[in-house]
């Protein structure tokens, strides 16, 4: 009896050792993780609803030279506090009566956000601006506001105006094409970071509470190069142009003489900048930079150019009458009255365009010298400017050329150049020789203004000396007085230019009936300040200077007026008696 009571005793102890043993590495795992282990575990725990959401950024602005806005995004302010601040301050309470009042929230609402523990709260998003107003006026310490966009809503104040040139962004707010899509990195700015706690679906639930750990950087504004006004009468010009001599289209490109910005590109049929992505993408294409085209006799000045730096002067003459015979092919000129075999000097030969006269001057200088000027203006090669899609035209080597093509290229056949392009070589003979990189933006300012990035003008290269570029000012200043540009004189200018009437080439020929009406110019010639180009497609009638020099006239006329350049009181006087004023 003993012996057992005495086993059964022992099996106690032993059961009471082995609950007490295994008691006391529970309460050991107890104590290491509720003291011990807590920190690791309650970060583990935290991190399963604690997030990072991300505070988007407002996109910057697209603004004209004279800050006119072009482009913005539509934002609203949010309101938010800071808890701690607030209960630092003793601002809690003015706080509740003031964004009560001016939100129609509850006392209580706000007063348990603003008695958080935590530097972030929100208390509402994207108010009217009265609130806004209301909440800013009242000056708070630990009440701040946010500026939040409104993703996918871009606003574009001047409706079509620079339509093909600005682009548009997408549903995220990201530029997708045009100026919108060349600056996405200046313009889209930084998003902010808020930490949150989530839901099961991973999307901050604001209403809890938050820290803002990085407030959204603004985008930086894009300062164009582009003069709201001018571009305004451009775009207005020459849709009366399209219109009154039922033409399909054109362009008008206008540059600064002296140092190659952009103060127009006007494109028609133009449409509401805010429908750019609907728009079909062959309308909604830059052409003054993505497409090239034969520029007829507007090229002639070029081969004058290249005449005149090569040793020719105005005053030399050469053959300009009846037809010439080049390698089985004949050139001829249109209607000039002039007998076979007639001599013209090069000053003429340009002031009436004949082309008979220029294709003579082309085999004089030879293929190789001309080539290489051609080369330096430009053509045949990209001008840099800072657009998307510019094509480098067509320029083939000299050496391929046959004395046809040498002939031909003088007056802007087998040759393809861009808008851009021709202006670009315009501007050089404009500024004595020397051609600058077009540009489009002129400066990047953050969102208080301040510049952040300065474009200043770039010389690409000397295309011909001063002395050949004042020559052949002179010569431009001729057709406008005496030749076939005198529809684009300006009254109180010296104005200078070239007509232009080409032959559309569509699949690879000539089209029967279609042509390109175009003048390109420079005013005023004597201190050059514009170039301008208008190239308006399929007119009818089509003569250049009939269709396109008036436009010239309206555009530059309004151009010279908005930079500042007045008339010469003695030629406006002139100009006028003879217009019986």
């Amino acid at each position: 009896m003993k012996s057992s009571t005495t086993t059964n005793r022992g099996r106690v102890i032993t059961l009471f050792w082995l609950f007490a043993g295994f008691a006391g590495l529970l309460g050991g795992r107890l104590i290491k993780l509720q003291y011990v282990d807590h920190p690791y575990y309650l970060d583990r725990a935290d991190a399963q609803h604690l997030g990072e959401a991300e505070l988007p950024a407002l996109r910057g602005e697209i603004r004209d030279r004279n800050n006119v806005v072009l482009a913005t995004s539509i934002s609203r302010m949010s309101v938010a506090v800071n808890p701690d601040q607030l209960q630092k301050e003793g601002n809690v309470e003015k706080a509740v009566e003031v964004l009560s009042e001016a939100l129609g929230r509850s006392k209580a609402d706000i007063r348990a956000i603003a008695k958080r523990a935590g530097t972030f709260g929100w208390i509402a998003r994207k108010v009217d601006d009265h609130v806004a107003t209301k909440v800013r006026e009242a000056a708070i310490k630990g009440v701040f506001m946010l500026k939040e966009p409104t993703p996918g809503k871009r606003y574009y104040p001047k409706g079509r105006l620079a339509s093909h040139f600005l682009g548009t962004t997408g549903v995220d707010d990201q530029g997708l094409d045009g100026m919108e899509s060349s600056y996405e990195e200046d313009l889209a700015g930084k998003p902010g970071i808020l930490r949150a706690f989530m839901d099961r679906d991973g999307w901050a639930t604001l209403e809890s509470p938050t820290a803002l750990i990085r407030p959204a950087q603004p985008g930086n504004n894009v300062i164009l190069t582009i003069d709201e006004t001018i571009q305004y009468v451009a775009e207005k010009e020459l849709a009366k142009q399209v219109k009154e001599y039922h033409a399909v289209g054109g362009i008008v490109v206008v540059m600064d003489a002296r140092n190659g910005e952009i103060l127009a590109m006007a494109i028609n049929p133009d449409f509401p900048a805010k429908d750019f992505g609907a728009v079909k993408p062959e309308l909604r294409r830059n052409r003054a930079v993505t497409d090239p085209y034969e520029p007829g006799s507007t090229f002639k000045v070029f081969l004058a150019a290249s005449a005149l730096d090569s040793g020719v002067k105005p005053s030399d003459t050469f053959r300009s009458g009846g037809i010439l015979s080049i390698g089985g092919w004949t050139i001829h000129n249109a209607n000039d009255g002039l007998y076979a075999g007639a001599m013209e000097s090069l000053k003429d030969i340009i002031a009436y365009s004949f082309n008979v006269g220029t294709a003579s001057v082309a085999m004089h200088i030879g293929k190789k010298t001309y080539y290489e000027h051609l080369l330096k203006f430009g053509f045949g090669d990209k001008t840099g400017i800072d657009l998307l899609g510019e094509s480098e035209g067509l320029l083939a080597p000299a050496d391929t050329w046959a004395d046809i093509n040498t002939a031909t290229i003088s007056f802007g056949q087998g040759v393809a150049v861009t808008p851009v392009q021709l202006v670009s070589a315009m501007q050089s003979v404009a500024n004595g020789g020397v051609r600058m990189k077009p540009r489009v933006v002129k400066a990047i300012t953050d969102h208080e203004g301040n510049v952040v990035k300065r474009f200043e003008p770039e010389v690409l290269n000397q295309t011909i000396a001063p002395k050949a570029a004042q020559q052949m000012l002179d010569i431009l200043e001729n057709v406008c007085e005496n030749g076939t540009g005198k529809r684009a004189r300006i009254p109180g200018y010296r104005v200078g230019g070239k007509t232009g009437t080409a032959q559309m080439v569509e699949n690879g020929v000539y089209a029967p009936g279609d042509y390109v009406a175009s003048f390109l110019g420079v005013a005023p010639v004597d201190d050059p300040r514009i170039v301008v180009l208008v190239k308006i497609e399929k007119p009818h009638p089509y003569w250049g200077g009939l269709v396109a020099g008036p436009v010239f006239k309206a555009v530059a006329e309004k151009a010279l007026w908005k930079l500042g350049v007045k008339p010469d009181p003695k030629l406006l006087k002139r100009d006028l008696s003879e217009n019986g004023h």
